[in-house]
């Protein structure tokens, strides 16, 4: 089952509504509507709390996942990253498994001397040597010499807030989503975690 958006509707009730609904029950009840609208409060968040915790990595992650070899050459990769439009790939060691992740941010960090350059600084940087592109001298370059490693990863059962902490925490924009034995099933990027808690 994949989840494409969770719809969550904002649900108001009066006191009026309570009542009625009251009236519908057999017997007698021995609590007040602003009793009862404070245990419904209660229990409405209850549920939608236990609901976003029930909603895991596998029911929203993209299971058609573009990878790199980590010994491919950084034009290969780039070459890749623009035929698939995507800004980062999960980079594949020789057993199979996930050994970083290369981003647009690993390209941007090798091509400057700032700790954490931005897309505008290097564009002025690229703008301000005559010609000279800084990414020339990343063509000497393999995958797994700029890539991001050991790769922040989650399970197939980390429950979606969760990986939205992680992103965060990380300052980072995707993550793999790893299967029990620690292959790669799958990916979330920021964007589908959106769709899903918006």
């Amino acid at each position: 089952m994949k989840i494409s958006k969770l719809e969550i509707p904002h649900l108001k009730i009066s006191n009026e509504d309570i009542i009625q609904a009251m009236k519908k029950i057999p017997g007698y009840l021995d609590i007040t509507p602003s009793d009862f609208l404070e245990l419904y409060n209660g229990a409405l968040a209850h549920a939608l709390e236990r609901l976003k915790s029930a909603i895991k990595a596998e029911h929203v992650m993209e299971t058609s996942v573009v990878t790199i070899d980590e010994n491919s050459s950084l034009t290969d990769a780039a070459k890749l990253m623009a035929d698939h439009n995507v800004s980062g790939l999960p980079v594949m060691n020789a057993q199979g498994k996930v050994s970083g992740i290369l981003s647009e941010k690993d390209f941007l960090k090798h091509m400057n001397t700032q700790e954490q350059p931005s897309f505008m600084h290097t564009i002025l940087t690229c703008l301000d040597t005559s010609g000279q592109c800084l990414a020339h001298k990343l063509k000497r370059f393999k995958v797994k010499e700029i890539m991001s490693a050991p790769p922040i990863t989650v399970t197939m059962e980390t429950p979606v807030l969760e990986v939205a902490d992680i992103l965060e925490a990380n300052r980072i924009n995707r993550v793999p989503v790893l299967d029990r034995q620690a292959n790669l099933a799958g990916i979330i990027a920021r964007s589908d975690l959106v769709r899903t808690l918006s």
